[in-house]
């Protein structure tokens, strides 16, 4: 079985292990951790993964940042994303 790759972009690296912990632990994916907005549009270039996790608030490039300019190109038009915050 093929796993499934999840690209989570948070620069809080407690939350970011956690949700790569929680999304492992079943075997059906793999996660890849990145800290900042540029990294991310980095790495989907790279690798588009199946899923993006994406905080919103990120240094270099906001969450919301990424996600306008990956629907602006070809290679993370039509990736999923979850747009995570811990805003109140």
């Amino acid at each position: 079985m093929q796993k499934h790759r999840v690209l989570i972009v948070e620069d809080e690296y407690d939350i970011a292990g956690l949700i790569k912990h929680a999304l492992e632990r079943g075997g059906a994916a793999e996660a890849e951790i990145v800290g900042s907005g540029d990294a991310a549009l980095k790495s989907v270039a790279a690798h588009p993964p199946d899923l993006i996790i994406l905080d919103l608030n990120l240094p270099v490039l906001s969450g919301l940042e990424v996600c306008r300019i990956l629907r602006g190109r070809s290679d993370g038009r039509h990736l999923p994303i979850i747009m995570l915050t811990a805003k109140t």
